[in-house]
Formats: structure tokens, sequence, C-alpha cells
């Protein structure tokens, strides 16, 4: 059996390269969810989840695909551990009663330069806000292991007041400890056996 490792399932679809059709399984180990915040006006904390799954399915026009993505809020980790109990607690992502965010695209549209804008909806805390992604396409490939992997980087960005996160933190001296908006960083693999 030849190693086509290499090989390269990519597709041109409307002259913009995209990823072949089919269903595949979002790979944990190799998707990294991060966000950052702002802090203290100046600065920014960065922090990912760990515990990432869904699917995406990709349909011949790549305009009619899908994806569905669930996360494990207490997967949250910003390499502060006070901070991230904090942020786990009732005053932020309330772990225990929401035990899950979970994303579900509504629309995908191809957009100048070769990118897709994934439009969606993001429940968190119980409350559904729409959240829109710049999504690349980073190719695919067949693995060591024989299964159709690709490859994608998403932005977006949302509002903490959207989702009835309200804490402000506010020093005495006037300003917010943490920022209102949370930017969001993907940088996701997706698998099917071939």
């Amino acid at each position: 059996m030849p190693n086509d490792l290499e090989a390269d399932h990519s597709r041109i679809v409307n002259h913009v390269l995209a990823p072949p059709a089919g269903v595949f399984e979002i790979d944990p180990v190799h998707t990294f969810l991060g966000f950052s915040a702002q802090h203290l006006v100046v600065g920014r904390v960065r922090g990912h989840f760990s515990a990432v799954s869904g699917t995406v399915t990709i349909a011949d026009d790549p305009s009619a695909s899908t994806v569905e993505v669930s996360v494990e809020t207490a997967s949250i980790t910003t390499m502060a551990p006070i901070r991230d109990d904090d942020i786990r607690s009732e005053r932020y992502l309330d772990v225990k009663q929401y035990p899950a965010m979970v994303y579900r695209s509504t629309a995908v549209t191809e957009v100048p330069g070769g990118g897709w804008l994934v439009t969606g909806d993001l429940t968190l805390r119980n409350v559904t806000r729409p959240l829109e992604l710049d999504v690349r396409f980073g190719g695919a490939v067949t693995d060591q292991f024989g299964n159709a992997r690709l490859a994608f980087h998403a932005s977006g960005s949302i509002t903490r007041r959207d989702f009835g996160i309200t804490n402000e933190l506010l020093r005495e001296a006037g300003g917010l400890l943490v920022g209102k908006d949370v930017a969001i960083d993907i940088d996701a693999e997706a698998i099917r056996p071939l």
C-alpha cells in the first residue's frame, strides 16, 4: 500500500481551495480553542479549553456545510489555578450548572480572498446568541493511520454581557479589570476514516 500521507485531498470549488466532502469528527488532541480578554486596560489574559468535541460536515457545495461543536466549560485553563477556579464559579461560567457550551452553524458564506464566514449560534450559560467566525481552510491529507484529516483556523469574538456574565470588577480609580469582549482563536483538525 503506497504511503500517501502527503496526498492533498483538497479540491477547488468556484476557484477557491475547499475541503473534501464528508463527515469529519473534531480531533480534540489536535484542536486548540483559545481566547483572550483585556486585563487592567493595558494587558491581555489568554487561556484555552482542553475538552472540545464535534462534527464538521462538508457538503459538495461548501456553502451547505455545517459545524456543531461542544466544549466542556470546566476544561478552561489560563495557567493560573486561582483565576481558573474563579472563572469556573457562578460569577462567570458557572460550570456546575452549565457544564457545556455549544456552537451550531446556521450558514457558510464564501468571502473574498479564499476564506469562509461561518455564522452560527453559541449557547453559553443557557443563553443563545449569534457568533460569526472567520474561517480559513488549512488543507487536507491522509494521516499515518489512513484517516482523511483536514485543518482550519477560525477567529471571532463575543461580548460577555450578551451571555449574562456581567461582573465588571471595577477598580476604585475607574476602568475595567476585565474587558467586556472576549476574542476567540481556534486551530482545529478533524478526521474521518478513509
